[in-house]
């Protein structure tokens, strides 16, 4: 697709924007963030969606193209929507029915197509550590094995991909989300990564917020038979093998207390889980719950976020959770790592599969009360540093400078060096 120039007082110009995603909603992962991306940048520019669904986007600001494809399995899904969306966009372009001056994928979905596109996860990492088996994929039933087949392939697939979009991003733009992920594709990719920019993910602090306790607190507890005064644990996201749930049923048996109660919420295997939990013999302290979409409530009723993810680019349930006033106690692995400094407004795990030092932090968590206070305090303040309009501004100025092509080099990383490093000497904190 032809680019326009815009070289003339590019700030000041109105873009067309076309976002390309299976799927833009506010559910979780890469949807949330294209939804909060095209709701935000909307209000000034011109954006069309090109997805297989939308949900929560005002029709009026937004124009959509649905790109048909299969539900059913992941790796057919991910084929037809692939074909599809290049197909639709050579199409409108032939009909010059469009004259988007950005396309923009977030994520594979459809990377041939884009001239900047975003990377929510280093694919070829996360198949090295499923090859390694540090990632474990149920397959003893034949059902878990046909799932993990599928797994496997559509893995196999967007590796492929990955590496064909990196080796030509010399005209095109990648964004990812995090300095792990920039770490890692330089490791898998070389001097191909080389100009990666990084923009981390935002958090909407409004419905993400410390005050939700007084609505909801006692309400999900009611709702799920849990006691007020019993701590509850809770966990979110989909992808449990990946994301440590196993460590979290581990870890339970070895704390002290015995009315701890967890919520996991989210996608997964829960018959698999559920036997695990019966032979760990906490199965009566788990609480399986769907995919809510209003995260926000179990945020509110809940005392400690737990996520010890083994591969985790960013992790936005992380930033939500600060962003409520939960105290945090997360893998150093995750990208949203980088928002944490240990001890004072989360703790990081000494590695994901240790469940020793995942129990000793819960019980230093429930057993400190000041401490989980102050916690508290200084993860909301960090995730107010962190809104989904910096992340718009941020992403625009990559678009400019993509369609005045400078250098990408000039863009470098989404925070300033300095304050990066605050992050991890903690100053940030000390100066609020």
């Amino acid at each position: 697709m032809e680019i326009q120039d815009k070289r003339k007082q590019p700030g000041r110009n109105l873009l067309r924007i076309a976002f390309m995603a299976h799927h833009v909603n506010y559910k979780a992962g890469p949807a949330t963030v294209t939804a909060h991306l095209v709701e935000t940048l909307c209000e000034v520019h011109q954006v069309s969606v090109l997805s297989n669904t939308m949900n929560g986007i005002d029709l009026l600001k937004v124009r959509h193209y649905k790109v048909p494809a299969l539900r059913y399995p992941k790796s057919l899904a991910y084929v037809t929507f692939l074909i599809s969306s290049t197909l639709l966009v050579a199409v409108l372009s032939l009909l010059r029915k469009t004259g988007f001056d950005i396309v923009h994928s977030t994520g594979y979905d459809a990377a041939f197509s884009s001239n900047v596109f975003t990377s929510h996860f280093c694919e070829r990492e996360c198949r090295h550590l499923e090859e390694a088996n540090i990632i474990k994929i149920p397959s003893r039933s034949v059902w878990q094995k046909l799932k993990a087949l599928d797994h496997r392939l559509y893995r196999s697939l967007l590796c492929s991909v990955e590496r064909l979009v990196i080796s030509r991003s010399g005209s095109k733009a990648c964004i990812v989300v995090s300095r792990a992920m920039q770490k890692e594709f330089a490791r898998h990719y070389g001097d191909a990564a080389e100009n990666i920019i990084v923009i981390p993910n935002g958090v909407d602090t409004l419905r993400f917020h410390p005050t939700n306790r007084l609505l909801y607190r006692d309400q999900i507890r009611q709702k799920h038979g849990v006691p007020r005064s019993d701590p509850l644990l809770l966990f979110a996201g989909g992808d449990w093998e990946r994301k440590g749930v196993r460590h979290i049923l581990e870890a339970l048996p070895l704390l002290s207390r015995r009315n701890i109660r967890v919520i996991i919420s989210g996608s997964g295997d829960r018959k698999f889980y559920g036997r695990l939990a019966e032979l760990k013999g906490v199965r009566e302290r788990i609480i399986f719950v769907p995919h809510s979409s209003k995260l926000w409530e179990y945020y509110a009723a809940s005392d400690i976020f737990v996520f010890p993810t083994i591969y985790e680019p960013f992790g936005l349930v992380i930033v939500e959770a600060m962003a409520s006033g939960l105290p945090v106690i997360t893998s150093r692995v995750a990208g949203a790592a980088d928002l944490i400094v240990d001890g004072v407004n989360g703790l990081l795990l000494k590695a994901p599969s240790d469940v020793d030092d995942l129990a000793a932090k819960i019980e230093l968590l429930l057993s400190d009360t000041e401490l989980r206070k102050t916690m508290c305090e200084k993860a909301r303040e960090t995730a107010e540093k962190f809104s989904w309009d910096r992340v718009a501004q941020k992403t625009l100025e990559v678009y400019y400078t993509v369609l005045n092509r400078p250098g990408l080099e000039t863009l470098g990383m989404d925070m300033p060096e300095r304050l990066l490093e605050d992050f991890h000497t903690g100053e940030h904190l000390k100066k609020s």
